[in-house]
Parts: C-alpha cells; structure tokens; sequence
C-alpha cells in the first residue's frame, strides 16, 4: 500500500527544503538530531491540525517560532511554511494523476486582543487537487475564508467565489472543514484526503501500561502505545488462522516461548490478562514478569497483525528491545504487514538495515552549518547501483555504517 506517494515541505521545523518519494515500508536512518522525527511529526501536524485546527496545532508545538525553520543567517522578512503531500486516495486517483494537497502558512503583525492578550494574525492559504469524475479534474483554492472552485480542465471558476461564512474560520482547514461539501462539489475527495492524516499512528510502546490486563470493550483497535495490549491480543485470537501465525512468530522472537493464553479477570468490567507458557517452566508467565523485549515484540506482532490498520503507520526505534537475529522475520512481516498500512519506521541498527531492499531506505543527514536537514541525503537510485554492483558482497546496513551512503554522526 503506498496512499502517501511524495511529501515536500518548506521552512517547517529543521525541514527547510525537502522532497521525499515514498514507498509502501519505508525505513529512516541517520544520526540523532538529524531530521528523522521532524519528517514523522510533519505527517503527525496534519493530523493534529485535522482534529484540532491550525493554531493549537502550532501552540501544541511551542508556537510558529518553535515550528518554522530556526537555521541559517537571520530572516528579516516573515517566514512561510509550506507542506506538499501528492497521494492515491480518492476513487479517480492513479500516479499519473494524483491527488494533492498544499499548505502554507505564516504568522504577521501582533494584534492585542480586548482580553489584554497579544497574538499574531495567523495567515493560512490551501489548495486540493483531484480527479473528481473520470475526466476532468477539481482544484479548489482557501485563502483566508474565501472558498474558490475550478475545473482544471478549462482552468476557469466553476461557480466563482463561493460565500464561505459558513464553512470555513480564518484558522480552521479545509482538511476538517470542506468534507461537509456536498459530494459534487468535492467534499468526498476532500475528506479521504483528510483521513490519511487523521488516521495516522504513531506507534510507540509504553511497556509498563502494556504488561497490564486490559478491559475487553477497549480491543478494537490497537492503542498507539499498545495500552490494551492484552485485550486486542485477545480479540486477534477470535481468527484462529491469523493468531496461529502470530504465535509462530512470537515463538521465533521470544526464545522459550509455546503458547500464549488469556486469564479472565474480574472487576468492575470484563478484563483479560496475558500469560505466557515457557518451555521447562513450571506454570505461566505474566505479561507483569515477562522481559522487557517480550512485550515489545508481542506489540510489534500485534500491530503487524492488526487487521484494520490506519492507512499510514510510524514506528520510532523499531528495533529497540529486540536481538538482531528476529531481524530478517520482523523485515519480512512489515513488507508483509505493508499491504495494509504504509510503514515510516525509524532505526540505528545496521543489523536490520542489512535487511533492507535500496528502495526501502531513506537516510537522512543534518547540514551543520545551516541546521537544515537533507532528505534524503543519499539518491536512492545511486544506493540502488551500489546494491547492485555489491551483488550481496556487503549489505546495506554495512555501506551505511561504514559512511559511503552518509547518515552517520
């Protein structure tokens, strides 16, 4: 699955200049400070903008200054940020023509309010681009609240400018606002655009909340810091093909490991617990007791084997806790797993960029004069030829390590 094709940003955070082509797993490497989260929390503001509106969006990050590029000689002239995303998801959409989605923004004078508080004016502009019918396709433009429609095929306004009182704020985006539309005038397209975005999952493991038992209603859907671990565990094993391969899995990851069960537990509502059946152990193993790395894993298989996953999937430090030999396994499950959800997936270990495919690393490097980052900061297709001379002499995660592709301290 590849819903997020390129990504461009401008003046956002240490992403002064940026152009990304992604792919169904995508795999970031670099040293610290080098970008990494910053390209990651570019996808994650536009799903906090969605729910929350551009300014606590902002605010949620410090505010404009904390968010626009910092780097380089002094900016006298107000700075704009400007995000770039071209994806495949409304019914039309292919990569010859694909949807896309703009967004600038910039912060001007200080006004004072009646309250005594100063803010700034927050100037925002937007633009979708789409294919709303097999033939002709649909621009439509924001600026401050002025709502415009096109038909790209003649370039011209399909109905002039829209009266958009009652649509559209001066800080709220189209993104949450214009999927009210009517279908025919693209609110559809609009707001499958919006749930890549809304949808998306940072995915960060919080093992002491996932060692505890978890109420039953909660395993739905798998919680970003696999909180109810216990519960979605519980629920996957209603399929009991798919839980047999999350077993066979879990076994190749946890050494001792034969089966996992489910303890109900009581309470004020319907719980269950996770215990573990060990080779040569008398007894089961409570998740409470388990290693540090069993619970990571047993999260990580959880989120693989999520069978209604969000469109897009990241994952910080995918290989902390875990032994390099369940690399080429947990390589091949996310390539799996990846027709799903697409994968942004952060490591520093050269074991599992072993593992990888040219296509599937990005390596991202930190310009120390300018503070700027460099995404990516080797050509894939350069990385590409050098994989293909090598013919499996030295493996990827070498060739990285050793500083021939860049990305390292």
């Amino acid at each position: 699955m590849r819903p997020l094709v390129t990504v461009r940003a401008k003046n956002f955070r240490s992403l002064r200049d940026v152009e990304v082509e992604l792919q169904p797993l995508n795999v970031l490497v670099g040293p610290n400070a080098s970008g990494k989260s910053n390209f990651l929390d570019l996808i994650a503001f536009l799903g906090d903008a969605v729910h929350e509106h551009l300014r606590p969006a902002i605010e949620r990050r410090g505010g404009f200054e904390h968010v626009a590029f910092r780097g380089g000689a002094r900016q006298t002239q107000a700075r704009t940020v400007e995000i770039t995303v071209e994806a495949i998801v409304t019914r039309y959409a292919s990569d010859k023509a694909r949807d896309a989605y703009t967004l600038r923004f910039s912060e001007g004078k200080v006004l004072r309010r009646p309250s005594g508080r100063a803010m700034a004016v927050l100037r925002r502009d937007e633009e979708f681009r789409f294919k709303r019918t097999q033939g002709s396709g649909r621009r439509l433009t924001i600026n401050g609240t002025k709502f415009t429609v096109y038909d790209t095929s003649k370039d011209t306004p399909r109905k002039g400018k829209q009266k958009s009182e009652n649509l559209l704020q001066k800080e709220s985006l189209g993104l949450s606002t214009l999927p009210r539309l009517a279908p025919e005038r693209g609110g559809e397209q609009v707001g499958k655009i919006a749930d890549l975005f809304s949808t998306f999952r940072v995915f960060d493991v919080d093992v002491p909340a996932a060692r505890l038992p978890s109420a039953l209603d909660r395993g739905e859907k798998l919680q970003p810091d696999a909180g109810n671990l216990a519960a979605f565990l519980h629920e996957l094993s209603r399929d009991a093909d798919l839980f047999r391969d999350l077993e066979d899995d879990a076994r190749a990851m946890i050494p001792g490991l034969e089966r996992i069960h489910f303890r109900p537990v009581g309470g004020a509502e319907e719980a269950v617990a996770v215990e573990l059946e060990e080779r040569a152990l008398r007894g089961r193993t409570s998740l409470a007791d388990a290693s540090y790395g069993s619970i990571r894993a047993l999260a990580l298989l959880a989120m693989i084997y999520d069978p209604a996953p969000p469109r897009l999937t990241c994952v910080e430090e995918i290989d902390h806790g875990l032994h390099p030999y369940v690399f080429d396994r947990l390589v091949e499950r996310l390539r799996d797993a990846s027709s799903r959800t697409q994968f942004l997936v952060v490591t520093h270990s050269p074991a599992l960029v072993n593992r990888l495919r040219a296509s599937e690393l990005i390596i991202c490097e930190r310009n120390q004069e300018t503070g700027e980052t460099l995404i990516p900061a080797a050509d894939p297709e350069e990385v590409r030829k050098i994989e293909k001379k090598l013919a499996g002499k030295m493996g990827l995660g070498e060739l990285w390590f050793s500083g021939t592709l860049g990305g390292t301290p």
